[in-house]
């Protein structure tokens, strides 16, 4: 098994015989698609660069066995590019207990952001939300800002950072929404699956929920442009969402009990039946 497309040069030192499963995290090739528009000068590299990785993601795919997809829209488009390929949805799993959460209703709402913020999509993102976001909502809020390099990303009044955190139950208990402003980026954004295991309320981006199999309802608001977002975080509708729950059904969607025998199943066929 190889954990990642990055790791797909090991598949070249294993015997023929072995059959190989792929996990695939993301395509790396649609972040750099996104990359390009955002670095104009740099366009004639990065161009060269997108192909070249592209092909390598295809052919990483032809040579595996079985492919695991965490995303939904990425498995699409691998079986896509290879007609036939043996693919398997499994979204990110979570083996610790959802944490029990009480609502505390307050004027006052505390949003959360829990980020990897060494990863240049989500500092775009921090930059949106600071820029196009913060300065217009009408209503006293609080930011808290968690994960790695948080602690060094740019901030202004009403935000606190944290950086990173051992323990998620310190993130559940300082906030009563967590926000996923994502624009950019590729596979399944992990910090909101783990949010919705957890029945966290979630306010979120289409790009957010991009690959995961969760619609708009209760505990989950999706809206994309900044004027939607600065509205509803003015208004009671951000307080009517921090006293929701996303649905248990939503939440065991993360949980390796509803996949554990369908993933079985897989790695059975794939590892003991033909070669493609």
């Amino acid at each position: 098994m190889i954990n990642g497309g990055d790791m797909l040069w090991a598949a070249k030192e294993l015997p023929p015989e072995i059959p190989i499963v792929l996990i695939a995290h993301n395509l790396e090739h649609q972040v750099l698609t996104q990359k390009l528009a955002n670095y104009p000068l740099l366009s004639h590299v990065l161009k060269r660069e997108i192909i070249k990785q592209r092909l390598y993601e295809i052919e990483g795919f032809r040579r595996s066995r079985g492919v695991i997809f965490l995303s939904t829209t990425e498995m699409a488009w691998g079986c896509t590019q290879v007609p036939g390929l043996r693919a398997l949805h499994v979204p990110p799993m979570f083996t610790n207990p959802p944490i029990a959460r009480q609502p505390k209703p307050d004027s006052h709402l505390r949003l959360g952001f829990l980020a990897d913020f060494a990863w240049w999509p989500n500092r775009q993102s921090w930059k949106w939300l600071m820029d196009r976001i913060l300065p217009k909502v009408g209503r006293p809020i609080t930011v808290h800002v968690f994960g790695r390099q948080s602690d060094q990303i740019p901030t202004r009044g009403r935000v606190i950072s944290h950086g990173f955190v051992q323990n998620l139950s310190e993130v559940w208990e300082q906030v009563d929404i967590m926000i996923c402003p994502i624009h950019e980026g590729a596979g399944v954004n992990i910090k909101l699956a783990e949010s919705l295991y957890n029945r966290m309320p979630v306010l979120a981006t289409t790009m957010a929920v991009r690959g995961l199999e969760c619609p708009s309802g209760p505990g989950l608001t999706i809206m994309d442009s900044a004027d939607e977002w600065v509205a509803f975080l003015s208004s009671s509708q951000a307080d009517l969402l921090a006293a929701e729950m996303p649905s248990e059904d939503i939440s065991r969607q993360f949980s390796p009990a509803r996949h554990r025998e369908k993933l079985e199943k897989f790695l059975t066929e794939v590892t003991r039946g033909d070669p493609r």
